[in-house]
């Protein structure tokens, strides 16, 4: 790491690491990232196969880690990832994971 991390900057990369440990957080990343525009809290649920109970406690984690933008509007509520931190950190994860997947099956012929 070309940065000195002091612990407090720690915790918030401990933070961050750990919302992102969460499947259902993932799917609601992932929802929000193929939408082209904010998503209101009961289509993120729709989208990523959650309750509304639910995706309203994962949406508070995001936005709270600063992963996702919470925009009221009216009575309505919108929520989008915030670009680029959130497509890059996805693209570099999956991009790890596809190479991991394909050396495994290298590995098995």
């Amino acid at each position: 790491m070309n940065h000195q991390l002091s612990n407090p900057m720690i915790d918030e990369v401990s933070g961050l690491f750990s919302a992102l440990g969460d499947a259902s957080r993932l799917k609601i990343l992932r929802s929000l990232l193929d939408s082209k525009e904010p998503l209101s809290q009961g289509a993120v649920a729709e989208s990523a196969g959650l309750s509304q109970a639910n995706a309203s406690k994962h949406l508070a984690c995001l936005v709270r880690v600063g992963l996702v933008s919470r925009e009221p509007e009216g009575n309505a509520v919108y929520f989008a990832p915030v670009m680029p931190l959130v497509g890059d950190l996805c693209e570099l994860v999956c991009g790890h994971v596809s190479d991991r997947a394909r050396v495994i099956y290298k590995a098995l012929k």
